[in-house]
């Protein structure tokens, strides 16, 4: 009987044991790593030249690829603070609707250049089961700052430029940083009862709107612009692996 008692006694702190490494508990930090993908659901004013409207014209944001890191630190039961960082993403931008330099026709997609930019972002989580669970669904909202940086003019826009709009520099192309609203959902699927290591899938959104502006020489002392307002407003993927200590 007293061997069968220490049998039972040590198979409930096992248990015990086992459940705690699983459940997620205020005073927890979850540390989570992913490829990312940022998918623009992309929108833009007509482009304006000098203050001029050139109709039919609009920018589009092509997917960027990276690596994502993010931390959480469970401040309460079910509630939690996360901060989302990546290495760069790199975004290739298209033109459409420019004029053709030979026929006077709105020219189709055409590449204007590439830019990167990094999206850290601030989000209040809730788990809904906290505990008892393996498998720990989230949800989070917060504030996104995304940091442009590395702006560039491909030579197709630059031989555009030089042709048609008479510029007699480099052009410059420089995107405002943003703040904006975020919003995302997730999972966190531990890999054993036993293991603190886990696997994420995750979905963000972010509100990304920037004002891009072309700077360039037109003459000795003359200088032009191109301003459009550019709204991003990604979908942010990832799938990674994260740790629970």
């Amino acid at each position: 009987m007293i061997r069968l008692r220490l049998a039972l006694t040590l198979f409930a702190t096992l248990l015990t044991n086992s459940q705690a490494i699983a459940d997620y508990q205020k005073g927890d930090f979850i540390v989570r790593v992913g490829a990312a993908a940022v998918a623009p659901n992309d929108d833009s004013d007509n482009l304006r030249l000098n203050g001029t409207i050139l109709p039919d014209t609009r920018v589009y944001v092509d997917t960027g690829y990276s690596v994502s890191f993010t931390g959480t630190w469970l401040f309460a039961n079910h509630w939690g603070l996360e901060l989302l960082a990546a290495l760069p993403f790199k975004h290739d931008l298209k033109v459409s609707g420019l004029p053709d330099p030979n026929t006077g026709e709105p020219l189709g997609r055409v590449r204007l250049g590439d830019i990167k930019h990094l999206p850290p972002t601030l989000m209040l989580q809730w788990y809904p089961v906290c505990t008892e669970s393996w498998v720990q669904p989230y949800i989070g909202v917060g504030v996104n700052y995304t940091h442009f940086f590395s702006e560039h003019i491909n030579r197709v826009a630059q031989n555009y430029f030089e042709t048609v709009l008479g510029a007699e520099s480099r052009a410059r192309l420089k995107l405002d940083n943003s703040w904006g609203l975020a919003g995302e959902v997730g999972i966190d699927v531990a890999f054993g009862r036993e293991s603190r290591w886990l696997f994420n899938a995750a979905i963000w959104y972010l509100d990304i709107d920037t004002k891009a502006k072309i700077h360039f020489h037109s003459g000795a002392d003359d200088s032009s612009h191109i301003r459009v307002n550019v709204d991003i407003d990604p979908f942010v993927y990832s799938l990674g692996i994260g740790y629970h200590f």
